[in-house]
């Protein structure tokens, strides 16, 4: 089975080329330059099947400028809502099943509980609205499809926020980060054998849609001090707690956005902190 990822070159998409390759699977990239997808979903579909018989086309690309997102709604609205309908359609066009990206950004973060799969979303941000309205375009588009909520990523092979906290570290010698916000760091590594692992099953067990972080949760403040640990430094010197009051942003966060990412597959990434010890050594290579 072909595999197409739109978007193979950014954090997760790059994980995603390089898991896919190491498990045999046949995989083409192409990004957002090559494929237009402002054309119909018919003559994407074209594009997409130049390359073969394509039997999943997977949309690891997104409007992830979560700020700007504010002032610049239609651009997110466009990339992250009508882009995976086009997509959608193409795969259905192609007789491929679809796998999108999603975020605990559509629910809102005032519950205390982890959000289950079953919970109504109710983004407080433009980003998470832009979001929720790709999740409805690909489950209204008749395609057969995959959605994955993820929350907190970070990898090698891009910006994420364990590289902030290690380039301000080196920098300033200290970091202030909000200790009021709940949630979990996901490895794209991990997130990525997550998503293959899902579609090596029946077409019967996937379900439609996937909470796909790690195990557990913590404050962004947590997870700074265990990227502190890692780096050689005492968290307890150089990373400040603030919170969310102090550090306002245009953007709404939720304040506690944990997923219930329990489901009848029983595949399931492993807790953050163990995970995070595994991945900090390639992640942070270029500070250790």
């Amino acid at each position: 089975m072909l595999w197409s990822v739109v978007g193979g070159s950014g954090l997760l998409g790059s994980d995603l080329m390089k898991t896919l390759a190491a498990s045999g699977k046949e995989v083409f990239t192409l990004n957002r330059l090559a494929l237009n997808l402002s054309e119909s979903p018919i003559e994407v579909s074209k594009v997409l099947g130049q390359y073969g018989a394509v039997g999943t086309v997977l949309n690891a690309s997104g409007y992830t400028a979560v700020d700007k997102a504010e002032s610049d709604q239609d651009e997110a609205n466009l990339v992250n809502g009508e882009f995976p309908r086009t997509l959608a359609l193409a795969a259905k066009e192609l007789h491929a099943r679809f796998v999108h990206i999603s975020t605990d950004y559509v629910f809102d973060g005032t519950s205390n509980t982890p959000y289950k799969i079953t919970d109504t979303p109710n983004p407080q941000s433009a980003y998470g609205r832009s979001k929720l309205a790709g999740e409805i375009a690909v489950q209204e588009s008749g395609a057969v499809y995959q959605i994955f909520r993820t929350a907190w990523i970070y990898g090698a092979n891009g910006n994420c926020f364990p590289k902030t906290v290690a380039r301000v570290l080196k920098e300033q010698g200290q970091m202030k980060v909000v200790a009021d916000q709940i949630g979990q760091p996901t490895w794209t590594r991990d997130l990525a054998e997550l998503i293959i692992a899902h579609q090596d099953l029946e077409a019967s067990a996937r379900p439609r849609i996937v909470h796909a972080t790690a195990s557990g949760s913590c404050s962004w403040y947590e997870f700074a001090c265990e990227v502190a640990l890692s780096l050689g430094y005492d968290p307890n010197e150089v990373i400040i707690p603030i919170t969310t009051a102090e550090y306002p942003t245009p953007a709404k966060r939720p304040a506690y956005s944990v997923l219930d990412n329990v489901n009848e597959t029983g595949l399931i990434i492993g807790n953050w902190r163990e995970r995070w010890k595994e991945a900090a050594p390639l992640v942070l290579a270029e500070y250790l």
